[in-house]
């Protein structure tokens, strides 16, 4: 059983770990401010985190008004199941997405992004990558410090059996769940790995070219989309291709 006080933050310990490349990013990730959402005309405008209670207001929006054809984001990413969620309504509505500001990261890229209808990266803004449940020995590298924080102490044996015993039935779950929505999508979920397969520790982004090679069609981009000294974003990233060739630009 579960020690008194732990179930609360277990789920967001475990959900903040798979949804980041590193521990580091998941730390950074708790102090985000709640995304801004509005609406303007037929389009919802989403800047920020993706989380259960952002998709529930994107869900209220969406079911008080059926004109609404266009998802703008610009994300950093967020809850994986919460990704699945927003991603479902958006593909469910056959909307539009499009990409603003300087990035759709992460869960944005891995489950919003797939799922518009017809997809326009504006110019500057990246789509990138950095992993997703198809990683190779997630749960053997579970962090617990977030766990730890919100404890206020370390979890002892049985609360760390406890918790890697909950992390396994939530992962196979959401697992299953995130096939079921790249099936649906008719998307390979490889791309969402493809930059460990190919030894980079990076967030990655692909061609539009290469992101119909993965299934991700209808996508719009600038000619020079992610060529150097395009992106407006400051953070480190590489454009990688889909074979086993290696990185062709970096952005320092």
């Amino acid at each position: 059983m579960i020690a008194n006080g732990l179930r609360p933050v277990l789920l967001v310990a475990v959900m903040g770990f798979v949804g980041v490349a590193s521990a580091q990013q998941a730390q950074d990730r708790e102090g985000d401010p709640p995304a801004v959402i509005h609406v303007e005309g037929r389009v919802i405008h989403f800047d920020g985190l993706i989380s259960q209670a952002s998709v529930a207001k994107v869900r209220a929006l969406l079911e008080a008004d059926g004109s609404l054809t266009e998802f703008a984001i610009q994300s950093g990413g967020g809850d994986v199941e919460a990704g699945m969620a927003l991603g479902g309504m958006i593909r469910d509505r056959g909307m539009d997405v499009r990409v603003v500001g300087d990035i759709c990261l992460s869960s944005c890229a891995n489950y919003v992004f797939p799922a518009g209808n017809r997809k326009l990266i504006e110019r500057g803004a990246l789509v990138l990558w950095h992993g997703s449940l198809l990683q190779k020995n997630l749960l053997k590298n579970f962090n617990y410090s977030g766990i730890e924080r919100q404890l206020g102490r370390p979890p002892n044996w049985l609360e760390r059996w406890s918790i890697q015993r909950a992390a396994k039935k939530w992962f196979r779950r959401a697992l299953s769940e995130q096939a079921a929505f790249y099936t649906e999508l008719g998307v390979d979920p490889r791309i969402t790995i493809l930059g460990h397969e190919q030894g980079c520790t990076c967030d990655w982004t692909v061609s539009v070219a290469d992101m119909a090679k993965f299934g991700i069609g209808s996508v719009s981009a600038d000619a020079d989309y992610a060529a150097p000294g395009y992106a407006r974003w400051s953070g480190e990233w590489q454009l990688i291709a889909s074979d086993d060739e290696a990185p062709t630009a970096t952005r320092q």
